[in-house]
């Protein structure tokens, strides 16, 4: 598989942890658990990508997509731990004024959005 995800529940926040390769053929499995993360009441969901080697647009889009989600249910989405490149692609189109993108897992629970 070219993307591996786990999720750590905690009481205030779950984390979705990617490592590897997000596109068309492996989006839907960052979606749906990110997706399972606000279903049940997590008011906080993040997604680290320290370890994503490679996103295109469908990824992106997850990450729009959950982003807007999280909106609509009174939470926040954010984005962990972005590689060098990840971050320069959210910043190059623009989804850094739309996505909450933290240095840390640490900085994005001790912010208030």
């Amino acid at each position: 598989m070219l993307l591996r995800v786990d999720v750590d529940e905690r009481d205030d926040h779950a984390l979705v942890i990617a490592a590897g390769e997000i596109d068309a053929a492996t989006a839907e499995s960052l979606a749906t658990p990110v997706a399972q993360a606000l279903e049940s009441g997590h008011r906080r969901v993040l997604v680290d990508f320290a370890d994503v080697t490679f996103i295109d647009s469908t990824g992106l889009g997850v990450l729009v997509k959950s982003h807007r989600k999280a909106e609509s249910m009174s939470a926040v989405f954010g984005v962990v731990h972005p590689t060098p490149q990840t971050r320069k692609l959210i910043a190059v189109l623009g989804l850094d004024q739309l996505l909450h993108v933290y240095d840390s897992r640490e900085q994005a629970l001790s912010l208030t959005d």
